[in-house]
């Protein structure tokens, strides 16, 4: 009898390791894939004579796809589990990714951005209910990590594509060789993600199940977190490298340095997530993130010179690193809503501020100039201090929960 339980012990383990694994490997797929994009904008914004606004419009395209998807994905994956609905989307860039770099006309590359922030917004809501899912299994904080290894595949995006180019290499078949690599990684990744929540005999969710469905203010507030702390990592994907090309007159070739350097620094920031939680606590991470990402986009604005320029991006990558992290993993294990609708509203949220975000800065951009927009939002980002404090204030009980939660070993 020891035996058949130690037996049984070890497969649920290894079973375990491997789906994490497949989970770190889609938190991987979803900033590789997205980032992918961020190089080859100066390229197909030229390429179609379009202005601030114009462009803005065509990615507010995307946030509308977001929008649209994320509900649904939720609702597919808490229904049919969370395998399925990862295997569409990965999948689902193949053909998105190589189709931005090629649109011919205004119409078709509306289109694929509307496929690009439905596919994006889906993937993302159901990784991140998976991850939540296995933190709850687990009862490890591994949100910052998870979070970390997607900002390291949005690292490898940026720079791999920003190679491809420099070498001479087109936008089409540079997308074309981030398409083969998404589709060797969800080979790898999907067979090992979770099933439906009933079967999955892995997954063992102690809080019960509640008939609300609409979001109370801690929800919001989270969810409203999350859009400003997207927004300026939208901004800083679709936007820096237009921003070093129209203001320090920088080479569309070289144009993702200012997001390469951004996205460093988020990966440094989330993959030391948990130690720098374990020291300061969740409430003085956020704060002091906040106020980090405050400075490092005021100073974007006021840099002399584009070199300065790459160190606000920088501290804003540090700053941002794991204000979202913190804030998914803070929905996944509220009481208040069930953990697939609370984490499809603030999905909802976040997906929206990274994808249509950037199509308000355009539409500001062409009215009041980047410079100043870029301003606004970094006063947003220091709001980030005020909502979080909404949320324990509505709901105080949820401190005590985060603080044992983060006591937890690794």
């Amino acid at each position: 009898m020891f035996s058949r339980l130690n037996l049984h012990a070890f497969q649920n383990f290894q079973y375990s390791t491997w789906q994490k694994i497949a989970t770190a490997l889609c938190f991987f797929s979803l900033g590789f894939a997205t980032a992918a994009w961020a190089p080859i904008i100066a390229y197909v914004k030229k390429r179609l004579f379009l202005s601030h606004s114009d462009f803005g419009l065509l990615l507010l395209g995307a946030g509308i796809g977001s929008m649209i998807a994320m509900p649904i994905a939720g609702k597919l994956a808490h229904k049919f589990g969370c395998r399925p609905v990862l295997a569409v989307t990965l999948f689902a860039f193949m053909f998105i990714l190589p189709m931005l770099a090629m649109s011919p006309t205004v119409w078709i590359l509306a289109s694929a951005l509307f496929c690009f922030g439905a596919s994006a917004g889906a993937l993302g809501v159901t990784v991140n209910l998976q991850a939540s899912q296995l933190e709850k299994y687990s009862q490890k904080n591994m949100m910052p990590v998870f979070h970390g290894i997607c900002s390291l595949g949005g690292l490898a995006g940026v720079l791999g594509i920003t190679t491809l180019l420099s070498f001479g290499f087109t936008p089409l078949v540079s997308m074309l060789m981030v398409s083969i690599v998404l589709v060797m990684i969800a080979c790898c990744a999907v067979p090992f993600c979770l099933k439906s929540q009933q079967q999955d005999s892995v997954i063992s969710v102690t809080d019960q199940p509640t008939s609300k469905s609409r979001p109370n203010l801690a929800i919001i507030s989270i969810g409203l977190i999350c859009f400003i702390a997207f927004l300026s990592e939208g901004a800083a994907m679709d936007w820096s490298g237009i921003y070093l090309n129209t203001r320090f007159k920088i080479d569309p070739a070289h144009s993702g340095l200012a997001y390469s350097f951004f996205a460093a620094l988020m990966v440094a920031g989330r993959l030391s997530g948990q130690w720098i939680v374990q020291r300061l606590g969740e409430k003085n991470t956020i704060l002091i993130s906040a106020i980090l990402a405050c400075c490092g986009m005021a100073t974007v604005v006021i840099a002399p010179v584009w070199q300065v320029v790459l160190l606000g991006y920088a501290m804003l990558g540090l700053g941002s690193a794991n204000i979202v992290p913190l804030m998914f993993s803070f929905a996944g294990r509220q009481k208040a809503l069930a953990s697939h609708v609370a984490l499809s509203y603030v999905s909802l949220f976040a997906y929206t501020g990274s994808l249509m975000g950037p199509a308000i800065v355009g539409f500001g951009g062409d009215i009041f100039g980047l410079s100043t927009v870029f301003m606004v939002v970094a006063v947003a980002l220091s709001g980030i201090a005020f909502l979080y404090h909404m949320i324990h204030a509505h709901e105080p009980v949820y401190e005590n929960e985060v603080e044992h939660h983060n006591q937890t070993p690794a």
